[in-house]
Order: structure tokens, then sequence, then C-alpha cells
């Protein structure tokens, strides 16, 4: 196993990220992301969407979240077209 995942790692090296986001959701039997709207959420999220624009998205809400994670969620959902769950 540690020899795949050396050569795996030596395949991928030189890949950009949008090239290793398409392998690894190429890879996926059924690829979700999830979120919780936090401070990095929206550069993960806009970075898997351009990849894969209608992975399900689900959020982790706590029901604990300030008004302003809220708008935030509602926003970069509406910006990046996410398919949230």
């Amino acid at each position: 196993m540690i020899d795949s995942l050396i050569e795996l790692n030596k395949q991928l090296q030189k890949k950009t990220s949008d090239e290793v986001l398409l392998w690894a959701l190429s890879n996926s039997k059924k690829p979700i992301i999830t979120t919780n709207f936090g401070p990095y959420s929206a550069s993960l999220l806009h970075a898997v969407t351009r990849v894969f624009p209608n992975i399900p998205v689900i959020w982790c809400d706590s029901g604990y979240n300030t008004k302003e994670t809220y708008q935030f969620a509602q926003k970069t959902t509406e910006l990046l077209g996410l398919n949230l769950k």
C-alpha cells in the first residue's frame, strides 16, 4: 500500500489543483463535499465546483451560527450555484 501511495504522489505532484481535484472526484463513486461555511470554506467550495459544478454540498449546520454566517452561506450558495443539501 505504501508503494502505491508513493507512486500516486509521484503521478500527482506536478498536476494543477484542478487536475488533482478532477482525479479525486473522478475516482469517487458518489462524491460530495461538506461545509460549515466557516472563514475558509468559500475557497474550497469554489475550487471543487469549478471542476464538478453539481456536486452535492452537505451543510453541517449546528444551528448556533451567527446571523453573518447564514448571510454568508446564502450569498456563497447563490454566487457559486451550490447544490446545497
